[in-house]
């Protein structure tokens, strides 16, 4: 597949002294959950507007959204190989567009990117990658998770981070248990302060167990947050954000 192409939009900016060219499409695997992906546009948005000196329309990225409605698989790994299949689908569709790069709104779903890269030649923005990347920069070298029990039963960050040196520090089962809770609380519209409170307390804990900052290894978990937080925080999302416009606008 010839995957050579007239840019659909091509524009140059001024933003802090250098020049910005965009012409690229970002596609976004969505959906899980739907709330996460919302919040991921909007990021997107804001900060093509803030960091890379859009003013109008068509200075802005070109974003394709696919919310998938996939099986829930945040704590049962029974439906991956459904969610698998939806997703593989997507993919194929969503490459019709040519897009510069694939995104995905879960963290999760990341134990399915080797599987899903296999369907296209558009490279995916890995979120672990750039989390590691992140933490790397800034010179920790052990951090705590928080996660879906998927997320932290498949090892997903720990693997990645240990090639980098640093350590991963997770929650005791009660606790995971609890975070999935609020997970479900936000998904479902039914998340209050208390649940931004219980998730400080979890991270507290591992931060009096050595780490030295926080990933929010699950993409509803920045939606409750406390954002008053006194340690380091890893938004999956805002990292994801800044990687898919960095390749879109350079």
């Amino acid at each position: 597949m010839n995957r050579t192409r007239q840019p659909a939009s091509f524009f140059v900016a001024k933003n802090m002294n250098k020049q910005v060219v965009q012409q690229s499409v970002i596609c976004i695997l969505g959906g899980m959950g739907p709330q996460a992906s919302a919040r991921l546009l909007k990021l997107l948005v804001d900060k093509a507007a803030r960091e890379f000196g859009a003013k109008n329309d068509d200075e802005f990225p070109e974003i394709i959204v696919d919310s998938v409605p996939v099986p829930d698989f945040i704590s049962d790994s029974k439906n991956v190989t459904k969610v698998k299949e939806e997703l593989i689908k997507r993919v194929k569709l969503l490459d019709k567009f040519n897009p510069s790069c694939f995104g995905i709104a879960c963290n999760t779903a990341h134990i399915l990117l080797s599987d899903l890269q296999q369907v296209t030649k558009t490279p995916f923005v890995s979120i672990v990658d750039e989390i590691a990347e992140e933490i790397k920069a800034s010179g920790f070298n052990k951090v705590g998770l928080l996660a879906s029990p998927t997320t932290i039963a498949t090892n997903l960050f720990g693997d990645r981070l240990s090639q980098s040196e640093i350590e991963i520090i997770v929650p005791t089962d009660d606790q995971t248990g609890k975070v999935e809770g609020v997970i479900r609380r936000v998904l479902a519209g039914r998340q209050s302060n208390k649940d931004g409170k219980l998730l400080a307390t979890v991270a507290d804990s591992l931060i009096k167990n050595g780490a030295q900052g926080i990933i929010l290894g699950c993409t509803e978990l920045p939606l409750i947050f406390p954002k008053n937080f006194p340690m380091p925080v890893f938004d999956s999302l805002e990292i994801l954000a800044k990687a898919l416009l960095n390749i879109s606008y350079n």
